[in-house]
C-alpha cells in the first residue's frame, strides 16, 4: 500500500478536495517539523560549561632557620654606658672649719687639697649623720696633695678641717669610658691620686720606688674607687715590686701615701 492509499483526501477523484487535502497535509507536516524543530535545537545545543574554581597561587614559605652572617660582623666587647661627670666641688676657708654640706655620688672620689699653714692639716669626710667616712689628710705645715675615695652611698656629706692656714679643697668625680692602656711610668712627690689606666684581666706587674723617709704606702683602686690590693705599705726608702691578679679588665688608679719622691712602672 502506498502513501496515497493512507490520505484519503489525496486519492480523492475531485480536484478542489485533493488540493485541499494536499494544503492540510502540508500545514500538518510543517505543524510537525516546527515542533521538532526547537527540541533538536534544545538537545543539540552545546552544555552551559561551568568555570573551573581558580586554584590560588601559593607562595612558597621559606621553613629553613634564620642565619646570621657572623664571618663579616665584627664581634666587640660591650663598652660600658657613659656616665655623666658631676660639676667640681670647690671649698675654701681659712683655719679650723666644717664645710658646708655638699652631695656626692656614689663611685670615685677625687680630693685636690692645698694648705699654707705652719700647723697640724687634717680633713675627715663626714656623712650626713655624722659617720667617719675617710682621713683625707693629716700632715703638718704646707701640703699640696690629693685622695681618691670610694663612695659606697650616693647623699650629703661634709668635711670637718683643722688647719691653721688658708685651704683650698676641690672634688672631683670622674666617671671615665677609656683610659690608657699600661705599660706606664708614673712618677710625683708626696700623696698623690695618680692618673688613669687601662689593666687587662690577668697579672698585672708594678714596680715602685721611693726616696723619703715617712710612710711609703700604694692602694691600687678600681674606677669605683673600691679597693683591689695593699701594693706596698713600708717606712722610708724602698725599691721593690708587687705582682696582682686582676680580675676583671677595666679602668684603675693608684692611691699613693709618700713623702718623698716615687716612681711607679706597671706592666
Amino acid at each position: 500500500m502506498g502513501i496515497k492509499d493512507k490520505l484519503p483526501m489525496i486519492r480523492s477523484e475531485n480536484k478542489i478536495i485533493r488540493l485541499f487535502g494536499y494544503v492540510v497535509y502540508a500545514f500538518v507536516i510543517l505543524l510537525i517539523i516546527g515542533i521538532l524543530i526547537p527540541s533538536e535545537t534544545s538537545d543539540t545545543s552545546p552544555p552551559t560549561s561551568i568555570p573551573e574554581a581558580s586554584t590560588p597561587t601559593q607562595t612558597p614559605i621559606n621553613t629553613s632557620p634564620e642565619t646570621t652572617s657572623t664571618s663579616t660582623q665584627k664581634v666587640t666587647k660591650p663598652s660600658p654606658t657613659p656616665t655623666d661627670t658631676p660639676e667640681p666641688i670647690v671649698l675654701s676657708g681659712t683655719g679650723q672649719e666644717a664645710t658646708s654640706k655638699f652631695t656626692l655620688e656614689k663611685g670615685l672620689s677625687k680630693f685636690r687639697m692645698n694648705h699654707d699653714g705652719d700647723s697640724n692639716f687634717a680633713i675627715l669626710l663626714l656623712d650626713d649623720e655624722g659617720n667617719n667616712v675617710d682621713l683625707l689628710v693629716n700632715e703638718i705645715g704646707e701640703f699640696d696633695g690629693s685622695k681618691a675615695v670610694g663612695i659606697t652611698k650616693s647623699g650629703i656629706y661634709l668635711l670637718d678641717i683643722s688647719a691653721d692656714g688658708g685651704w683650698k679643697i676641690t672634688i672631683e668625680q670622674p666617671r671615665p669610658s677609656t683610659a690608657p692602656s699600661v705599660p706606664k711610668t708614673l712618677k710625683g712627690k708626696g700623696q698623690q691620686v695618680s692618673e688613669l689606666f687601662y689593666l687587662d684581666k690577668g697579672l698585672a706587674r708594678f714596680e715602685m720606688i721611693h726616696d723619703g723617709d715617712s710612710n711609703f704606702a700604694i692602694l691600687l683602686l678600681d674606677d669605683e674607687g673600691n679597693n683591689v690590693d695593699l701594693l706596698v705599705n713600708e717606712i722610708g726608702e724602698f725599691d721593690g715590686s708587687k705582682a696582682v691578679g686582676i680580675t676583671k679588665s677595666g679602668i684603675y688608679l693608684l692611691d699613693i701615701s709618700a713623702d718623698g719622691n716615687w716612681e711607679i712602672s706597671v706592666e
